[in-house]
């Protein structure tokens, strides 16, 4: 078994295979994992980058899709439904990477369920596992209904997989509006090349920013509209990278505001005093907190 160089992680797995592929020549081999290729490209392209990889495979390709498994059983269902016959299995589970950065391979149950489906798969039937209908009837049950139960199949490794067929035609109605619905809303993403790179974002998101408070006397702090606390006994604010808009309030005094683009692990401290502003009446904050919970 590889080192696991991060946590596992649960996607869909789109096994897409070329049928007869062994039994063709080489020259027809590339020419059929090329076009395969691209029509995954098209499949992939309205999804956002960070939702969905490309893998290589010895006879296809795999297709990695965080996310709505709903989503992934309709790309899959468009992909299929065009161009060169194909052998396509769909699963989810567990995936992890053998090292971080762009050296690392992706492999985990997700991906070896997803192959073995797609290798009892035929053209005109396609194939998902038991566990990708359970987590597709976790959030759309009527779809997961609609999944037929195709058999139990063992593998070379015998193991026994339970497998149900996506009935296209119940489904091709539906999926024609979804996909109208997808090219209104959704621009059109360009999938630049087979990588694992997407999948290692996933895993290593960038780690927060710290925003430390150092306000004098006190002040209640807002960020980007929404209060985060009064400053002491708060000293600190974690905030994901990118643009914030920080207030600090005290009453008698104009606010502090300042807008901050922060990096990701970044610490920033903001200082201020509210120097000359009019003290708070004694026991103000404690008797708003007696009002709000119906005190006097």
């Amino acid at each position: 078994m590889p080192n696991i160089a991060t946590p596992p992680a649960h996607a869909s797995v789109a096994f897409l295979r070329v049928p007869g592929f062994d039994a063709r020549p080489v020259v027809e081999q590339a020419a059929a994992k090329q076009a395969l290729e691209g029509r995954a490209r098209e499949a992939l392209a309205s999804l956002p980058d960070a939702d969905r990889a490309m893998l290589d495979a010895e006879d296809g390709v795999a297709l990695i899709l965080f996310g709505d498994p709903a989503r992934a059983l309709e790309t899959l269902e468009a992909l299929a439904a065009r161009g060169e016959p194909l052998q396509a299995g769909l699963n989810y589970g567990p995936l992890a990477l053998t090292a971080k950065g762009g050296d690392g391979r992706v492999f985990g149950d997700g991906l070896a369920a997803a192959a073995a489906a797609a290798r009892f798969a035929t053209p005109e039937r396609t194939l998902v596992t038991d566990e990708f209908r359970r987590a597709l009837a976790a959030t759309d049950p009527v779809r997961a209904a609609s999944l037929a139960p195709a058999g139990d199949f063992t593998d070379t490794r015998v193991r026994l997989h339970s497998l149900y067929a996506v009935d296209r035609a119940r489904r091709r109605t539906q999926r024609r509006r979804l996909l109208l619905q997808a090219v209104a809303g959704v621009a059109a993403i360009l999938f630049l090349g087979v990588s694992a790179r997407v999948v290692h974002h996933v895993f290593f998101p960038a780690a927060p920013a710290t925003l430390v408070l150092a306000i004098k006397p006190r002040g209640e702090v807002w960020v980007d509209g929404a209060l985060r606390g009064r400053t002491p006994p708060l000293t600190e604010v974690e905030l994901p990278p990118g643009r914030h808009a920080i207030v600090v309030r005290f009453p008698g005094a104009p606010a502090f505001e300042a807008q901050l683009q922060l990096k990701a692990g970044e610490r920033r401290t903001i200082a201020h005093s509210f120097a000359g502003a009019r003290p708070e009446p004694k026991g103000g904050f404690w008797r708003d907190l007696r009002r709000r919970f119906g005190g006097s």
